[in-house]
């Protein structure tokens, strides 16, 4: 089935892009709030869900991790001993950003240099630190079991990894393509809540 191209750039990546979001609002409710940290969730005043808060922040920490891998992915990049690396090997259905095209030339695969090159809150290393984190957290940390889960990285790390997540795509995708990142779908009655 062909790509629809408006859909991957209207849909499907803004509403990672807002998982990536709500990652970073997770973690840092998960430690600002006093424990216990019970919750109840409401839907038009009927109460769904109870307990410990953990229960719907960890899960939004956990897809973020995975809509960063996914975009990072996306635009061609890949961590390989704690590095950022060029992405090889992908899967014949994966969506990438050499779909996309500017007066019939197709974007190309961002390179870990340049991507670490539009860092500058810092030296490189933070910037790759943090983007090296997102691939790590989301195999590591949640795709797999593993005895070695990966730590050492802090709510600094996950502040960087979701602005430059947002702005590499921003600047090698939308950017080239004369857009603006659309907002992120309110509701989508096509494709359930997976968008893609």
């Amino acid at each position: 089935m062909p790509v629809d191209k408006t859909e991957v750039l209207n849909v499907w990546i803004p509403y990672r892009l807002q998982g990536i979001e709500t990652m970073l609002w997770a973690y840092n409710q998960l430690y600002d709030l006093a424990s216990p940290r019970r919750m109840e969730v409401f839907v038009n005043g009927t109460k769904i869900l109870q307990g410990d808060a953990s229960a719907i922040l960890n899960p939004m920490l956990e897809v973020g991790f995975i809509y960063a891998r996914s975009l990072l992915e996306f635009l061609g990049l890949a961590a390989k001993d704690g590095r950022l690396v060029e992405r090889s090997g992908r899967f014949q259905d994966d969506i990438t950003i050499e779909h996309f095209d500017v007066s019939g030339v197709h974007l190309k695969k961002v390179s870990p240099s340049s991507a670490l090159d539009a860092y500058t809150g810092g030296p490189r290393e933070r910037g790759e630190h943090a983007l090296v984190a997102m691939f790590e957290l989301a195999n590591k940390g949640t795709a797999h079991l593993s005895s070695r889960f990966p730590d050492g990285y802090t709510n600094v790390d996950l502040e960087i990894a979701c602005k430059g997540v947002r702005a590499l795509v921003e600047d090698n995708l939308y950017a080239k393509l004369g857009m603006q990142i659309p907002e992120p779908p309110k509701q989508d009655s096509k494709r359930g809540a997976s968008h893609g």
